[in-house]
This record gives C-alpha cells, structure tokens and sequence, in this order.
C-alpha cells in the first residue's frame, strides 16, 4: 500500500469531518449513540497544523498538531484501514513539526491506542482526569 502524508487542503474537509465521526464511534465505545458530530473535527483542530493520510484519491487518516506546544492533538485513523501502516506514516510526518519532545493525551479507556502509541515508543508522564474521563499524558522518548 502506497501511504501519501500530505498537508491539509480544504478539499479534505467533507471527508475528515466523516472520518473523525466514524473513528470516534469505533473506538470510544463507552460514549452514547450520536455523541460524535462532524462538525467536531473543525473545532477539534482549529488552529492546528493537520495532515492527511492517504491511498490514492481516498482520505484515511489524519493527524493534528499543535504546534506552539508539540502537543499531537489528534491521531485518527478510519476504521476499516487500522493496522495497514497510516498511523506510523502519519506519525513519521508530524516528526518534522515538533521542536520540542512531543506529548499527546491518551484516554485510559482507549485501550487500543495506548498499545499503538506504546508500541512507537511514546511514554507515560503522568495520569489526570479531563472531561472525557481519566487520561495519560504520553511523550516520545528520544528514538522512539
């Protein structure tokens, strides 16, 4: 599989906006029916540097920064292409954003996510509750 990270364009929208909904649903099982909007993902990464993952014309990952802090704010995948490479690919590319040891908030629910990011060598700081529930804050260690 040919993996395209490349920067936002509005074009994108329609289709992360779909996207972000329907990874959401997948993977935050514990939250109600219809919980998840499209219209989060514009308020979810307003301001932030976004990335897009992609295989040919289709859109099937993205990835949000936020780049005064190094904060990775959003990692999302579309569920029917987990484990083929679009997370790490999208992780790779927002290397060159960081200027300082990145960090990201994992929920602790997120069972799935916190194998991932462990997996790629992020690690965690510390624990703290957020209005989504109990959170780790994780940062990539150096070679990670």
């Amino acid at each position: 599989m040919n993996i395209l990270v490349r920067e936002f364009e509005e074009a994108d929208r329609d289709a992360l906006r779909l996207l972000y909904v329907a990874s959401r649903d997948a993977a935050f099982t514990w939250s109600a029916a219809g919980a998840h909007r499209p219209g989060d993902f514009d308020l979810h990464t307003e301001g932030e540097r976004i990335l897009v993952a992609a295989v040919g014309a289709e859109v099937l990952g993205f990835a949000s920064i936020w780049e005064p802090d190094s904060f990775l704010h959003n990692l999302f995948v579309h569920p029917s292409a987990l484990r083929q490479g679009i997370g790490r690919a999208l992780l790779a590319q927002c290397g060159r954003y960081f200027t300082r040891p990145p960090t990201l908030k994992c929920l602790r629910a997120n069972g799935g996510a916190l194998r991932f990011y462990q997996a790629q060598g992020w690690c965690v700081l510390r624990e703290g509750t957020g209005p989504d529930g109990p959170y780790l804050l994780m940062v990539l260690m150096a070679g990670g």
